[in-house]
């Protein structure tokens, strides 16, 4: 067998008696965390009144099988994946397989979703489901990265379709050859995602997470079909295969290595606040300071963070304006740490268009500055330490340091973080009773007998 076809033939026949109960958390709080953003990233939208998404549900045709969460309307399952992992995107709250610079839930959630409704899948396939769609993804991830990454790809998009199908291979019930193939031809459709598209602020960035799940769906569908592919790391002599033609620098061996003890997934992570994952550490400690010591903007002379290399290499230099979007903003360090000084607090609002529009954030944004310490990258991508100085006109100085940032895969967010986070992006949507009713079944997946249950239950109020 070759390393595609060990990772299949595991995945195939996994039993969900067979998977470990931190694992089958993992994928019940996934899921949880997974709703909640899309429905909060809807819920955004409108208050923003940016209709893109909308505008695309309408020039769409044909019978409806699946939700699109937060619009109350049924698309075909492609279209559902497309537009609930897009959502997935728009505020950057889902979570994140470091390892593998993979947001796992963009692809993974939506295509389980739409798959699961169609089928009317039992809640113990769909706990399944989840596990084998975050695992592959992970080891994949893990074999390309940082390679991948680097060379300007955006896991969520590629890696990601690989993923969401293994994932609704998993629902469609495939057999070892069907899951091998699934996974090639995922490879053979999935979505370049290049890095441009994410950091240059184009609206076109959230859409990354919807072609993984539309790619997800559509690969199982492929498969479904007949329809066959080779493995991911390629066929001699040439090895053209995904691995090797969108990563320099790859593992093959550790797409299957370990399979059964070694979980992946374990490492994937929830976010504490709406912002890129790098810059997580430098809110959370800015936001300790400035309400421990009742910080005001007015006083601030400068603020200094620093952190591991690729903070300053992604997010440290990207400075908005009161012409930025909220895709510029959740990508900028400098404002995130100069609204969380301005605000005291970071939730979507910090990302409206109407905080954007404040030219103070944008003046305290400027005094941020970014550096790097080389000893803070020894411990990343597992931790994510970050030390934040704000030097006060006065003189006075206050700094922290957080070697174990919320949300780090060696720090997740607990149960009680989860299901706050969960309410307070449904509730508003849904209703209280609703997204308390949601957030139950969820995190008792394995006794719900359909997925459609769940569904029904996150339609608007209005």
């Amino acid at each position: 067998m070759n390393y595609t076809d060990r990772l299949a033939d595991f995945m195939a026949t996994l039993h969900v008696d067979d998977i470990p109960p931190d694992i089958r958390r993992l994928a019940r709080v996934n899921m949880m965390d997974g709703i909640g953003v899309i429905i909060a990233g809807q819920a955004f939208l409108e208050h923003e009144s940016d209709f893109r998404l909308k505008n695309y549900i309408s020039l769409q045709s044909g019978a409806g099988q699946s939700t699109a969460l937060g619009f109350n309307q049924s698309l075909s399952m492609q279209n559902a994946g497309f537009v609930n992992g897009s959502l997935s995107e728009v505020l950057d709250w889902q979570d994140t397989t470091m390892p593998a610079r993979l947001h796992s839930g963009s692809g993974t959630v939506p295509a389980v979703l739409a798959a699961g409704e169609w089928r009317k899948s039992s809640g113990p396939d769909i706990l399944k489901a989840m596990v084998v769609g975050y695992e592959v993804g992970a080891r994949v991830g893990v074999a390309m990265q940082p390679s991948h990454w680097y060379e300007g790809f955006q896991a969520t998009g590629t890696i990601g379709a690989i993923g969401a199908a293994a994932a609704v291979g998993s629902l469609m019930g495939f057999n070892t050859s069907q899951m091998s193939s699934v996974l090639g031809v995922a490879g053979f459709i999935a979505a370049i995602s290049n890095g441009d598209g994410v950091f240059h602020g184009f609206s076109i960035k959230p859409v990354h997470g919807g072609m993984a799940a539309q790619a997800g769906i559509q690969a199982a569908l492929l498969v479904a079909s007949g329809f066959e592919a080779g493995p991911l790391e390629g066929l001699e002599p040439r090895k053209h295969g995904f691995m090797n033609i969108a990563s320099e620098i790859y593992d093959p061996e550790s797409i299957s290595n370990g399979l059964g003890t070694d979980w992946k997934s374990r490492d994937c992570s929830q976010k504490l606040y709406p912002v890129g994952l790098l810059i997580i550490g430098p809110v959370q400690v800015t936001l300790e300071l400035v309400n421990k010591y009742a910080i005001n903007p007015e006083q601030v002379e400068k603020i200094l963070v620093t952190s591991y290399s690729d903070t300053l290499h992604f997010v440290g230099t990207h400075y908005t304006s009161v012409d930025s979007t909220y895709i510029d903003a959740h990508l900028s360090l400098p404002y995130a740490v100069a609204v969380a000084i301005s605000d005291k607090e970071y939730g979507w609002s910090q990302q409206s268009q109407q905080r954007i529009n404040d030219p103070v954030v944008h003046e305290l944004a400027s005094k941020v500055k970014v550096d790097v310490d080389k000893t803070m990258d020894q411990t990343y991508p597992m931790d994510w330490p970050v030390r934040v100085e704000i030097t006060l006109k006065d003189g006075s100085v206050f700094s922290q340091r957080l070697d174990k940032v919320t949300g780090c895969p060696s720090r997740p967010m607990t149960d009680d973080e989860l299901v706050f986070k969960f309410m307070g992006n449904t509730t508003g949507l849904i209703g209280e009773e609703n997204s308390k009713r949601v957030q139950e079944m969820l995190m008792e997946i394995e006794n719900v007998d359909t997925v459609n249950e769940i569904l029904e239950l996150l339609i608007p109020m209005n």
